[in-house]
């Protein structure tokens, strides 16, 4: 091949598989009307022949690329219009994908898949209308459906994309009316594919954190650390913010399983606000103070989804925290094995900041946390005392549950 022919087309692949606009920009130089008029003729294409030569041939790749541009932009279509031109192009490709095996329509599947999201976004912010997220999540799970069915040689697979789509459906999913597992089922397939070499890392860490969402929502604590854990190590330290994005839900996910960041891990993703004041509560055993930051900054944990799995799932922790904090009043680090019920109550009622607490109320948070595993224990109700073990009364709290290896 020519020198400057195969110079060109290495740079059009780099810059199509990295998204990189300015660069398309001057190797292909359209006109609005170009766009506009490519537009139309994919918008309306019934032709599935005519439509697979839009989007099998390189160059024809790189144009959709400029079509995905051009929708997304908002100062030329509605988002509503975008958003139902992505749906009908999403389903053309479906077919499109079901008979064809070509390196650049699986490039294409990804850019479209990511359009229609951020497209569906838009248009709920635009009409409020839950219903776009729906459409979007039916026509990611056919992409996927087909995606994850070929069983090709891995290196020019389909299921390349599937991890992608995959996230991506995850991703939308916890956004429908529906339960989330109603289009999360078929995404799960594709944790079989982490450990191929031919999924590239972006996607990888992307469905990673979105499983990790879907577990959090899900309340499978554990299995949210571990994808959360995962995504955040594998993510690129020059990725500064979709590391502190991850970070944030790790946050949550690793404070339920016990686990608390240093100072300075905060401080490095600029954290150490809000989240530093949660684990300042936490650590004294401050329920009251805990629950008050929530709810001072509850708008922002709402929008991320992580209110009330905080509010809910700490509850009984942060009173665990008080009665460790209670059985080492003036002995040091020698623990009491005996606790009085008095002094139990006074600690919950400080940290709960409710006078009102009764000994009925007390003795119920301590059975839940001694049938919980969170503490091993004894209550005497009659002679108003807790006895705790004498070895560990207080076990790690992620161990908890889990079967110790013979």
């Amino acid at each position: 091949m020519n020198p400057v022919l195969q110079a060109f087309v290495t740079s059009a692949n780099h810059a199509f598989t990295h998204e990189d606009g300015a660069t398309l920009g001057k190797l292909f130089v359209f006109t609005p009307s170009t766009v506009s008029e490519l537009s139309r003729r994919i918008s309306a294409s019934d032709d599935f022949d005519q439509y697979t030569s839009y989007i099998t041939d390189p160059v024809h790749a790189q144009t959709t690329h400029v079509y995905l541009t051009y929708v997304r932009d908002s100062q030329f279509v509605s988002a509503e219009t975008g958003h139902g031109q992505l749906c009908r192009l999403a389903e053309l490709l479906t077919v499109a994908l079901t008979a064809a095996n070509n390196g650049w329509l699986v490039q294409v599947v990804r850019a479209v898949a990511l359009a229609l999201c951020v497209q569906a976004q838009w248009a709920f912010a635009s009409t409020g209308d839950a219903a776009v997220y729906t459409q979007t999540a039916t026509r990611l799970l056919q992409l996927l459906i087909v995606a994850l069915g070929d069983t090709g040689p891995e290196n020019t697979s389909k299921k390349r994309v599937a991890v992608a789509v995959a996230g991506l459906l995850l991703r939308v999913s916890l956004r429908t009316s529906a339960a989330p597992g109603a289009y999360a089922g078929k995404a799960l397939e594709a944790r079989s594919l982490l450990d191929s070499s031919s999924v590239p890392r972006r996607d990888k860490v992307s469905f990673m954190y979105w499983l990790g969402r879907y577990y959090l929502v899900c309340y499978n604590i554990d299995a949210a650390r571990i994808q959360l854990d995962r995504a955040f190590s594998m993510c690129p330290a020059w990725h500064y913010h979709n590391k502190r994005i991850i970070l944030r839900y790790l946050f949550v996910a690793n404070m339920i399983c016990g686990r608390l960041p240093s100072h300075e891990l905060l401080e490095k993703y600029d954290m150490e606000g809000v989240y530093y004041q949660l684990v300042a509560c936490f650590r004294a055993g401050d329920l009251a103070g805990f629950q008050n930051v929530l709810v001072d900054h509850m708008d922002m944990f709402r929008k991320q989804g992580n209110f009330l799995v905080l509010l809910e799932r700490t509850k009984m922790l942060i009173y665990r925290t008080a009665l460790r904090r209670i059985s080492l009043v003036d002995r040091g680090e020698e623990r009491a094995n005996v606790v009085q019920y008095r002094d139990v109550l006074t600690a919950f009622r400080v940290s709960a900041q409710n006078p009102d607490m009764d000994v009925f109320e007390m003795e119920g948070i301590l059975a839940s946390l001694i049938s919980q595993k969170l503490v091993l224990a004894f209550l005497f109700h009659h002679q108003k005392l807790v006895n705790l073990s004498r070895k560990t009364p207080f076990p790690v709290i992620s161990q908890i549950g889990k079967v110790k290896p013979r």
